[in-house]
């Protein structure tokens, strides 16, 4: 059986193999099969040159099928995806081969152990096993095996089938040769036994793979190379040491006639050294002998060239002929500790040769004669150098990496840590390597961290996020990557480990923007939508009533216009905290916008309910609220519309209370209404406007202006927003305000948007050909024209007709927009890009905000509200806001533009905070085509100077 020395040597093998796998896996591949082919067909060689006088059947047929096997599985490494010799083949090919060797391996070796008791002729079992070899290869290559490999999806029922097929044929074949253990030696049958088992393990790991490189397949080689050491070891090495008589039991009658002629073999074989010169020449490592007084009496090629000076001018000289005085003394002290304690020595040390000086490890042994008597020593010295600087740049590499690295034992204990990791938790490294992961976990419990840990170990690896408890006691949320890795001395789980606290408070602020209004801290829009849905729908089941409760401020334009945003925003916020509290449950009211409240009453009996809350709003509302030096009252028109009387569903309830509002105030404001059928009045209004509207294109009453867009780096002009005007001839200029809501309510907004893309890029197009720079036009899309119409082949031809680059359009999309069908929604999106233009958010951060989208759709730029911008210089929640939506946008690559950029101070706020691009007054108005011109123009001639 194997000594100590044998298993340490292949430990140390496997290790190479490993760190060869990490670096080239088909390199690792191709070394493992060549050796498995260099042994098959040493033992065919050995099976064949005694084919005359060895009786062992087992021997002749494991040998001459060995050649055949050989000869498939060296096609199976050819052919191995990444090695490049079969062009053109994947990773089926070399997996047919594989699953047609293995049977006939294992089945040879059943073969062989059932007809130990039968002599066969050599010759008939080497011309079977051809045409076997033969014909598998044949039908492999003309495509008629099996799949056994399929790319993206792994390996084939057959495939795995066939393994399960070829560990029973290998444990069978165990089972038999155990029986029949009797007819061998008992090291050699040991040894068989192991081989097949580790064989039959080889095949269960080829089970599990996805990939050709993956972790199973290299297990499986790794038991692939040890059966085929264990072969090594029963056949070649038991049958070279003392030919045959250790291999096969029936051959120990003719050991005492044998011995003497071993003994004339073993004096030829000391006395020739033929093979020992092969291997000793053609070693990388350095191998030298030198007799009693030092002189250099053999030594090898890998010597002479590293060192410089030929065998002839070495032999008979000394290490101080060839190393300066200090090297050579530490090299001949070793020497004759060796000579003088008998033993050998193994250690590490620095030589220099011709080039430089490299790091070897060596071993010195004593050289004995026939009495015993030292003779000499003899060295091998292995060139480590490369290794040592790998493993060095590996730990340089994880300690300063800047994610911390964990290793954990699979009780929890810490095996490794580098300084991220120290860095992270607060505790020194020393430390750390005393404590276990239980310490430090803070989502999972002990219990639940064991199974958890042990699941990570059956699936391989796992991805997943999770809290670590510093040494002061402070949480910190991290990301967590573990690998779970097996290796000869212990299993463990090799983690990464990145703090994300900071990314996920980001993300905690962005989503809270997403459903509450910043100003207030009430529910946005969109979350009390969903809520007042899901109230409809109880109350539809339940036969009761709803009403909806509009609160519209009075007056509040002339607050916010006479004493600045400050006093009008913190005007909001006491109002916010009184419909908070008039509502009672917090989702039960929302800030809609601006100055726009609602709040929604469930359980309605009658009107008294209702209008008993108006009442209180009026009364509430009345209080004067103190602002910095003013006391400010601001009445409120109240508008009340009740389910399912006056509406079915959201919208409906919505414009109805909107509509009672409006009379409300037409009533002298400070004062509430129901919804009423005949409260038309507005509605008729509308419905003129509307007529107006459905001729202004074909009157040309529609006109664009341009607000200049600036990249905050450079300060160049580099886009324009176009924004649609109406000069009505009765009415003048007409709001978009107005005008917009009735053109989406009509669906009219789909040929007015048509005429806004096909006027900007005709405009963009006649810039450049007037010979002005570049510039990106954005047009604004609505919800209706994006839903409706076909939107992609309406850019498309306002794209052909202009001759605009598609690169220098950008549609703004709302929020909104991506609400609904997500399906549709990325169809038409991806559809847009294709065109080969740009695509961003408009007033990102005031809907519906859901990160979600962000990741989902290919967009460009997100575009911050100026609700956020306009007084981030003095509010620290804005510019917090805006610093989280900037951060954001370019973890996920977007770009991000600020609009509502009306002073200097806050130009350079957005620049400190890495902001690309902004828009606003203080850049410039909206203006008409020609002035944009005359300010591009203006821009450029500035930017020459």
């Amino acid at each position: 059986m194997p000594g100590l020395p044998q298993l340490l040597g292949l430990a140390l093998a496997i290790g190479l193999l490993h760190a060869v796998a990490k670096r080239d896996y088909v390199l690792f591949h191709s070394v493992i099969e060549i050796l498995r082919v260099i042994v098959l067909g040493a033992v065919f060689v050995l099976a064949w040159h005694t084919r005359r006088w060895s009786a062992s059947n087992f021997l002749r047929i494991i040998g001459i099928s060995s050649l055949t096997v050989a000869a498939l599985e060296l096609l199976h490494a050819l052919t191995y995806k990444g090695l490049g010799i079969f062009p053109g083949q994947g990773a089926n090919l070399p997996t047919q081969l594989w699953i047609a060797f293995r049977y006939l391996e294992s089945a040879s070796f059943l073969f062989a152990a059932l007809t130990l008791r039968i002599r066969m002729r050599p010759g008939i079992l080497a011309g079977a096993y051809a045409s076997v070899g033969t014909l598998l290869g044949g039908v492999i290559f003309a495509g008629y095996f099996p799949d056994c490999f399929v790319e993206g999806q792994g390996l084939t029922p057959f495939k795995v089938v066939s393994e399960y097929v070829i560990v029973g044929i290998f444990v069978a074949a165990a089972a038999v040769l155990y029986r029949e253990r009797a007819r061998f030696d008992d090291v050699v049958v040991r040894l068989l036994m192991l081989s097949l088992l580790c064989g039959a393990l080889s095949e269960l790991a080829f089970t599990r793979y996805v990939s050709v490189f993956g972790a199973a397949n290299e297990i499986g080689h790794y038991l692939l190379g040890i059966s085929t050491w264990f072969i090594y070891r029963a056949v070649l090495v038991t049958g070279l040491i003392k030919p045959f008589n250790l291999l096969f039991r029936e051959l120990r009658q003719h050991q005492r006639n044998l011995e003497s002629e071993v003994a004339e073999r073993t004096a030829r074989l000391r006395a020739s050294q033929a093979l020992n010169t092969a291997f000793i020449e053609n070693s990388p490592s350095i191998t030298l002998l030198k007799d009693l007084e030092g002189r250099y009496t053999l030594v090898n090629r890998a010597f002479e060239h590293f060192f410089g000076r030929s065998r002839e001018e070495v032999l008979g000289e000394t290490v101080f002929d060839l190393l300066p005085e200090d090297a050579a003394r530490a090299l001949d002290h070793n020497d004759r500790q060796v000579r003088a304690s008998g033993a050998p020595l193994v250690m590490v040390e620095p030589i220099r040769g011709v080039a430089a000086e490299r790091s070897f490890e060596t071993v010195r042994f004593p050289v004995f004669d026939d009495e015993g008597k030292v003779t000499g020593t003899g060295a091998i010295f292995t060139d480590i150098t490369e290794l040592r600087r790998a493993e060095a740049r590996y730990g340089l590499m994880i300690r300063t990496s800047m994610d911390a690295l964990v290793v954990i034992a699979p009780d929890g204990r810490f095996l490794e840590v580098n300084d991220a990791t120290c860095e992270l938790s607060g505790y020194p490294r020393e430390r750390l390597l005393a404590m276990r992961i239980f310490d430090v976990e803070a989502e999972f419990d002990a219990t639940r961290l064991r199974a958890f840990m042990q699941d990570i170990a059956a699936a391989g690896s796992a991805r997943f996020d999770s809290r670590w408890r510093r040494a002061d006691g402070s949480i910190r949320d991290v990301e967590v990557s573990v690998n779970y890795v097996t290796h000869a001395l212990e299993p463990c789980h090799f983690c990464f480990v990145r703090d994300i606290t900071e990314r996920k408070a980001s993300i905690a602020r962005i989503e809270h923007l997403a459903h509450y209004d910043q100003l207030t801290g009430l529910p946005n829009k969109l979350q009390f939508e969903q809520h007042v849905l899901s109230a409809l729908q109880r109350a539809a089941l339940q036969g009761r009533a709803c009403a909806l409760v509009y609160l519209d401020l009075d007056n509040f334009k002339v607050i916010n216009d006479t004493l600045g945003h400050v006093v009008g925003d913190a005007l909001l916020r006491e109002i916010g905290a009184r419909v908070r509290k008039l509502a009672a449950d917090e989702r039960r009211c929302c800030r809609f916008g601006g100055d726009e409240f609602l709040i929604l009453i469930e359980d309605v009996d009658d009107d008294a309910v209702p209008a008993a809350l108006a009442r209180q709003v009026l009364v509430e509302f009345a209080r004067p609220v103190a602002v910095e030096v003013h006391e400010l009252v601001s009445t409120v028109s109240v508008g009340i519309s009740v389910f399912p009387r006056d509406g079915r569903d959201f919208d409906t309830l919505f414009k109805n209370a909107d509509t009672a509002t409006y009379v409300a105030k037409a009533a002298g404001r400070n004062a509430y209404r129901f919804f009423d059928a005949s409260m038309q009045a507005d509605a008729l209004e509308r419905m003129r406007l509307l007529g107006k509207l459905h001729k202004a294109i074909e009157r040309m009453e529609l006109r664009l202006h341009y607000q200049p867009q600036l990249d905050l780096r450079s300060g160049t002009v580099i886009g324009a927003e176009a924004l649609i005007r109406w000069q009505q001839p009765e009415l003048g200029l007409v709001s978009p305000v107005r005008f917009i809501p009735l053109a989406e309510d009509s669906g009219l907004i789909v040929p007015i948007g048509a005429w806004v893309l096909r006027e900007a890029c005709r405009q963009a197009a006649a810039w450049q050909q007037a010979g002005l720079p570049p510039v990106v036009v954005a047009v604004n899309l609505s919800v209706v024209q994006f839903r409706h119409g076909d939107l992609v082949g309406t850019v498309a031809d306002a794209l052909a007709e202009s001759g605009l680059d598609p690169a220098l359009l950008e549609l703004e999309l709302t929020e909104s927009i991506l609400i609904g069908d997500v399906d549709a929604v990325s169809q038409a999106v991806t559809r847009l890009k294709s065109l080969g233009l740009r695509l961003s958010i408009d007033d990102f951060g005031t809907g519906y905000s859901n990160l979600a989208y962000l990741k989902r759709f290919a967009f460009d730029k997100l575009k911050i509200d100026q609700s956020f911008v306009r007084d981030m210089d003095t509010n620290a929640d804005s510019h917090a806001l805006v610093l989280a939506i900037v951060q954001m946008a370019h973890s996920l690559g977007l770009g991000t533009i600020a609009e509502g950029v009306e002073r200097g101070d806050l130009v350079e706020q957005l620049r400190r905070l890495n902001c690309d691009e902004a828009q606003g007054y203080h850049f410039g108005r909206p203006m008409p085509p020609e002035e944009f011109a005359d300010y591009l123009a203006r821009a450029r001639s500035r930017a020459a100077a």
